[in-house]
């Protein structure tokens, strides 16, 4: 769940005889991502040219299109792929009458070589067989040891490995149900490589409750609940594989979660109710601060994500300096926050020990690791420097939680004070509600929100440069 799934490599070599049987039985599977290696492969140049020809052939008789003298190409039959393209091309050749329903089958069948032809560039040849790699899922060795061994009738040499070290295979993510709808999130800024922290388990926690905070309001987080439902039956495409219905399960956590916070600040649509905790309008300095500690708690998790990745690729001596960076800025801004509220030798202790201490421990771990890298002891302490400048300004971003949280409840409370002259002007300070705060202010929230997860935590601990698992299908 929180990284994705493992994968091994495959080696194959099947007798040449059998490699359409077995090329099209992996694509039934549906979990092969066959390798591709730069200067090996087939030469096939040959093949989609006598497919390219049989294609047109069938064009000409199906639509009545002028016909073509093309030259007679020909191909060497080295296995059953070729031998049914041989087939295919003399069955045209030979065909004097229109019979539909059989060029459309030769159409189809066209297709499926193609789709074979493009998996055999990847191949390397033998004088008796075909090699191929490909990735496969952990869990998927057995499935695909039965399906080769079935369609060879046992002949075939099949191994599986690691990965070798500097390979990085294709990431497929493995998130329970409820989840996968915020790996939209994390795909639209790029996909974690095979050997980085998927996010979306954590996104699917923090995202809505971030966005709750910025727009508590039981009746606008009602609507928005009815907006995300509408949505689900959208097929309206914002980009290219990606439609509004998969943002539906999203806003409707968002929704839910606008609503609990409306309960707790006692917000609704403007209209004021004794609250479950405090109200954000009369306690300012309170949630200032209380969003500088959700900003600290969630670059803390970004930090504490860097340094299980920079274990698990077994960079030892820098998991250990993000865990130094994580107790150096929570002790800091503890510290910060709490400096006016102590007494003149409590601010003596709490000075050295959550700030100076901490931020020695930086520089001298700073210093260590760089000198043990080669990188010179100087950048050993500029880099904490920077770095801390650097975190600091990110921090300052989560004020936009309290900004938002009071802009919302202002522009609500006064849309309400419109509504009260009259009936014309309660239908248009509906109106004005639906299209100002449900759909534009709904989307300035998203914005904010997503630009905390990607500008200023994925920054932390995420770079998304993985590459997509791939299965191969037969077209």
């Amino acid at each position: 769940m929180f990284r994705p799934v493992r994968m091994n490599k495959l080696f194959a070599a099947v007798i040449k005889d059998d490699i359409g049987k077995v090329i099209s039985a992996l694509a039934d599977t549906g979990v092969c991502h066959f390798i591709e290696r730069p200067g090996s492969g087939l030469e096939l140049s040959r093949h989609k040219a006598l497919i390219a020809m049989v294609e047109r052939r069938v064009d000409e008789v199906l639509f009545n299109l002028p016909g073509i003298e093309a030259e007679i190409i020909e191909i060497e039959i080295a296995n059953d792929v070729d031998m049914t393209l041989c087939e295919l091309a003399e069955d045209v050749a030979t065909c004097v009458e229109k019979e539909t329903c059989k060029f459309i089958d030769i159409k189809k069948k066209l297709r499926y070589l193609k789709s074979v032809y493009s998996i055999l560039e990847f191949c390397n040849e033998t004088t008796q067989t075909y090699t191929f790699e490909a990735w496969v899922p952990e869990r998927k060795q057995e499935l695909i040891n039965a399906t080769i061994d079935e369609a060879s009738n046992g002949a075939n040499v099949v191994y599986f490995s690691s990965p070798d070290f500097g390979e990085v295979p294709p990431s497929l993510l493995s998130n329970p149900g409820t989840m996968k709808p915020f790996e939209v999130l994390v795909k639209m800024y790029g996909l974690p490589s095979y050997y980085e922290i998927d996010p979306t388990s954590i996104l699917f926690v923090t995202f809505p409750l971030i966005f709750g905070i910025m727009y508590g309001d039981v009746a606008h987080g009602i609507l928005l609940f009815l907006l995300s439902i509408a949505l689900f039956k959208s097929e309206k495409k914002v980009r290219k594989g990606l439609t509004l219905r998969d943002f539906s399960p999203i806003l409707m956590m968002c929704a839910i979660f606008s609503m609990f916070f409306g309960f707790m600040y006692g917000e609704f649509s403007g209209i004021k109710f004794p609250p479950l905790w405090l109200s954000p309008d009369e306690n300012i300095a309170y949630f200032l601060i209380l969003s500088l500690w959700t900003g600290v708690l969630h670059l803390v998790l970004g930090l504490i994500m860097n340094a299980i990745n920079l274990f698990k690729n077994k960079k030892f001596m820098r998991a250990l300096f993000q865990m130094q960076w994580i107790i150096f800025s929570a002790s800091s801004f503890f510290f910060y926050v709490n400096f006016f509220y102590l007494e003149s030798n409590e601010k003596i202790r709490s000075f050295l020990f959550l700030l100076i201490l901490p931020g020695i421990c930086m520089v001298t771990g700073g210093i260590l690791i760089n000198s043990i890298e080669r990188k010179g002891a100087l950048r050993g302490i500029m880099v904490p420097v920077y770095l801390g400048l650097e975190y600091a300004v990110h921090l300052m971003s989560y004020m936009r939680l309290i900004i938002m949280a009071l802009a919302h409840s202002t522009i609500s409370a006064t849309i309400v004070a419109l509504g009260r002259n009259s009936a014309i002007s309660l239908i248009i300070a509906g109106l004005i509600t639906f299209f100002l705060i449900i759909l534009v202010e709904t989307f300035l929230v998203f914005i904010q929100t997503l630009r905390l997860h990607w500008v200023e935590w994925f920054y932390l601990f995420y770079k998304g440069k993985g590459t997509e698992f791939r299965p191969f299908k037969l077209a």
